[in-house]
Formats: C-alpha cells, sequence, structure tokens
C-alpha cells in the first residue's frame, strides 16, 4: 500500500504544484510579473476556457479580450493608477502604456498555451518601435504646423482652456469679436510664439493655461477639483504654445 501511495505521489507532482500555487490567487491578488500573471489565468480560468483562447488565432483571441478581461486587468491591476508592483514590472521594462501592458499578458499567456517561445523582447521592442515612430510623426505634424507662423503675423486665439466668460463666448460664437495678437518671436525649438495681445474681446482678457488646483500629501499629488486660471489681458506680451492659435494670414 505505502508503495501505491508514493508511486502516487510521483505521478501527480505538477498536479499537486499546481494546487498549492493557485491558492495565493484567491481574492484581489495582483500579479507582480510576467509569469505570475500567466499562472494567475492557468489557475482563474476553466479547462474549457483556457482551450478556446489556446485555439484561437494569436491575433483574434487577443483582441477579442482587449476590452473584456483585457479592461479588467487594466482597472484591477491598477495599470492605470500606475501603482501596482505589475505597473512598475512593466516601466522598468520600457512599456508605459496599460493597453500595451495587458496586450503583451494575453499575448504571452496565448504562447504559452500553444507551448511557443513568448519571445517577450520582441514584443517590448514592437511597442518602443511603435511609439518611437508615432512620436516622430506628431513632431513632423507640430513642426511643419509651426512653420506657418512667421514674425508679424496677426494670429487668432483658438480658446483651448475655455472663454473667460459668458460675454466672450456670445461675441466669438456670434462672430462679433475674435481675440487677436502679434508675432513678436518665434522658438523653434519649445515650439512656442512670442505674443503681443491686441484684442481679448473681454476686460479680463484670456485663459491661455488651465490646471487644477492641488497639493503634495505623503508623496502623492491631490487635486481638489477647483480649476486655477493663468489670464492674459490685452497689450501684455508673453510666451505662449503655437497650440493656442491660428494664422489669419
Amino acid at each position: 500500500m505505502k508503495r501505491i501511495i508514493v508511486a502516487l505521489l510521483f505521478a501527480f507532482p505538477t498536479f499537486l504544484l499546481s494546487q498549492n500555487d493557485c491558492e495565493k490567487y484567491l481574492g484581489k491578488y495582483i500579479p507582480t510579473d510576467l509569469n505570475d500573471a500567466i499562472s494567475f489565468f492557468e489557475c482563474k480560468w476553466s479547462e474549457d476556457d483556457l482551450n478556446g483562447f489556446k485555439n484561437k488565432e494569436e491575433q483574434n483571441a487577443t483582441s477579442e479580450l482587449h476590452f473584456g478581461t483585457g479592461m479588467s486587468l487594466r482597472n484591477n491591476w491598477k495599470l492605470w493608477a500606475g501603482t501596482s508592483k505589475m505597473s512598475k514590472y512593466f516601466r522598468d521594462l520600457g512599456i508605459h502604456h496599460p493597453d500595451d501592458m495587458s496586450s503583451i499578458i494575453l499575448t504571452s499567456l496565448h504562447r504559452k498555451l500553444n507551448e511557443k517561445p513568448i519571445k517577450l523582447d520582441k514584443q517590448i521592442k514592437y511597442y518602443k518601435n511603435y511609439w518611437a515612430e508615432l512620436e516622430q510623426k506628431q513632431k513632423e505634424r507640430r513642426q511643419k504646423y509651426f512653420s506657418e507662423f512667421k514674425i508679424g503675423n496677426t494670429v487668432e486665439f483658438l480658446y483651448e482652456h475655455d472663454f473667460i466668460s459668458k460675454r466672450q463666448e456670445r461675441k466669438y460664437m456670434n462672430d462679433k469679436c475674435f481675440a487677436t495678437a502679434t508675432v513678436m518671436d518665434l522658438n523653434e525649438e519649445k515650439l512656442q510664439l512670442k505674443i503681443k495681445l491686441l484684442k481679448s474681446c473681454d476686460n479680463k482678457g484670456i485663459i491661455i493655461s488651465k490646471y487644477k488646483i492641488g497639493e503634495i500629501i505623503d508623496g502623492k499629488l491631490e487635486t481638489k477639483g477647483e480649476y486655477e486660471h493663468k489670464l492674459m489681458k490685452k497689450g501684455e506680451i508673453r510666451w505662449t504654445s503655437y497650440e493656442l492659435w491660428e494664422t489669419t494670414e
């Protein structure tokens, strides 16, 4: 009898280990790295769910779960908040967007179930290249738009940060008054315009920036839900972002 028991223990070591490992995934457990995340799904999903996911083509399998399971782990594993060990794990690898984190997790799970190499380095390189290319395109677009501004141009304010009053808004909406300025100088490195405000359509001026009031508590920024406005009045000269203006010439 003893020999039979010993034989059974040696025959099913993986099963027993799996049972012990899965105990830690009870409750609101958040995995700490990629291997832990894969084990989480292997423990939490039923065999039918795992096989259903495994037997689909990789791209279809991962994209189908992006807005369901993917959204759940992005929220519950605090990837958006950036406060979990899992989030830090990915940031240390150079992956900063929660969508990319969840995609890597699901792709790696699919490859593991299909006994394929996870190729984490190549996955990371793919997302890094994607954001680098996107940033380059955005930089080229911003530079192209900025190149339209010339010293001496009259430019029109776009009210990116709201109107200073209902009166100013009504004037703008009814085409009765547009806030305008003259370009005094250009900063190509920072993509900024040095402008002199000629007209504001309200004695209070225009809102050139808007941010929430807050204070640092226990090392974190806590906002109070209120906004602080930075104003500019007629006749003032300041450096501002080019994105607040459009050329009229």
